[in-house]
């Protein structure tokens, strides 16, 4: 097992210094001199020329670009990406202080998207074609079909503006109330897709000769579905999750902007308006990151549901 984890570490450097790369270059990208616009955003004013060459040599633009992408991967790797241009704080401490919104956010979105999509999926593979497998499937059809944004602002509409139930923005300092409309909008969506996925494996499980011996032998029909064929459909469920961890940056930089949430999502946003590069690098790489961890914990969780897998030290 600890091989198998070094060598996938060393399988992900590449990958990491892809995204790195690419977090770096994204302030390249854009026309014109980039220590220019850095100027610019920070003075509020058109520099001049001699202003700029003075910049470029204090940040370094002077230098070549695999010589800058060096020195700012070596920061990087410290969690060190510089300093807001804009706020003119440390990224890092931007990024720690959005971060308890946006956990919040995201644990109990997972949470409660996780808990349906598997109760509801199960429902729907054990009474196929009956009336609770249409509903489910309508639920899920109706989940794919709505955008999140569309739907926020229904909601809000609805819960905010006419019945004055829910608050419509803002983070409330952990109050509860302004959890339940950006947690209903972000999950929709999220718990729709996975419900038709849940279905799908459990029930090509289902059809499958082990599961016929098993009822032939008298086994009760829930230790048929939830010890056997539900922890044989796990692998491919908990890899279709693991692999939509990208749903869910997506849906909350979304949900973010339509609720005032003053989390990662709002802030990424906030820094591509402003041309605010530095932050922008950190939260694409730190992204990148997240999802090589995520794939790696989810290979380890494969040999806890599977028993006869096993990696070999």
């Amino acid at each position: 097992m600890k091989r198998y984890i070094i060598k996938r570490i060393l399988q992900a450097i590449p990958t990491l210094l892809g995204v790195s790369f690419l977090s770096f270059i994204l302030l390249h990208l854009f026309p014109g001199d980039p220590a220019e616009i850095i100027l610019t955003i920070i003075s509020g004013s058109e520099p001049s020329y001699a202003e700029i060459q003075k910049f470029r040599r204090q940040i370094g633009f002077d230098k070549p670009l695999i010589v800058q992408y060096i020195h700012w991967l070596s920061n990087a790797v410290t969690g060190n990406f510089g300093v807001s241009w804009t706020e003119g704080k440390p990224v890092m401490d931007l990024i720690i202080q959005r971060f308890p919104a946006s956990a919040e956010l995201f644990f109990t979105t997972f949470a409660i998207s996780l808990a349906f999509a598997m109760v509801l999926g199960i429902l729907s593979a054990i009474y196929k074609d009956r009336a609770i497998d249409h509903f489910c499937r309508i639920f899920s059809l109706l989940g794919i079909s709505i955008p999140s944004f569309w739907l926020g602002l229904v909601l809000i509409w609805i819960f905010s503006v006419k019945l004055h139930l829910l608050p419509a923005f803002g983070y409330g300092n952990g109050d509860l109330k302004h959890l339940i409309l950006p947690v209903i909008t972000w999950s929709f969506s999220f718990m729709a897709i996975k419900t038709r996925f849940v279905r799908s494996c459990l029930l090509e499980e289902l059809s499958k000769d082990y599961v016929v011996t098993a009822r032939a032998k008298g086994l009760k029909e829930r230790v048929v579905v939830l010890r056997h064929a539900l922890r044989n459909a796990l692998i491919p469920i908990i890899t279709y999750f693991s692999l939509s961890v990208h749903h869910l940056i997506i849906g909350s930089i979304m949900v973010e902007v339509v609720f005032s949430w003053p989390g990662l999502g709002s802030l990424l946003v906030e820094s591509v308006f402003k041309r605010d590069f530095p932050v922008v690098q950190a939260l694409v790489f730190l992204s990148g990151v997240l999802f090589v961890v995520i794939n790696l914990v989810v290979d380890l969780l494969y040999t806890v549901i599977d028993p006869r897998i096993r990696y070999g030290d």
